[in-house]
């Protein structure tokens, strides 16, 4: 696959797509927590699958984008399925209380994962040309205009 740059709208708008859908699936996460045991361990397994599927989606979305860190994006989100896997047994043989820490770090998670990925989005959608960082007390990135010979 090719990756040809989108237009800054159309990049916008995937990105408020991925952060709704990564939205709704913390909200789906904070609902199943507080759901009867019963009721839980029954949907565990389907939360699991919903996770699967986001992930998938998010990581087709930043190939599609020529995201440079879907790489490391990819281990991060294969080691929070693996945890995910591990526990599903557990849970569905009635560990309902480990099922919920893992779901409430899962959230934790997610909502770091959430703002670290949109600002990588961000970025990747919207290259900064010629930034510098400068060292101080208050450390900034400042915009420095191309050398003369490099302008066109």
């Amino acid at each position: 696959m090719t990756a040809t740059r989108l237009p800054p709208s159309s990049t916008r708008a995937i990105c408020a797509a991925i952060r709704h859908a990564r939205k709704h699936l913390c909200t789906r996460l904070l609902h199943a927590a507080s759901a009867p045991d019963e009721r839980f361990v029954r949907e565990f397994p389907s939360l699991v699958a919903a996770v699967e599927a986001g992930f998938r989606h998010e990581e087709m979305v930043m190939e599609a984008l020529a995201y440079e860190s879907l790489h490391d994006h990819r281990a991060e989100n294969a080691t929070l399925l693996a945890a995910l896997h591990r526990v599903t047994p557990l849970v569905e043989d009635g560990d309902v209380q480990l099922g919920r820490q893992v779901l409430a770090a899962l959230r934790d998670v997610l909502s770091l994962h959430r703002l670290t990925t949109d600002l990588a989005l961000a970025m990747a959608a919207h290259p900064a040309p010629h930034r510098v960082r400068v060292r101080g007390p208050r450390a900034a990135l400042v915009h420095v205009p191309p050398h003369p010979r490099h302008a066109r």
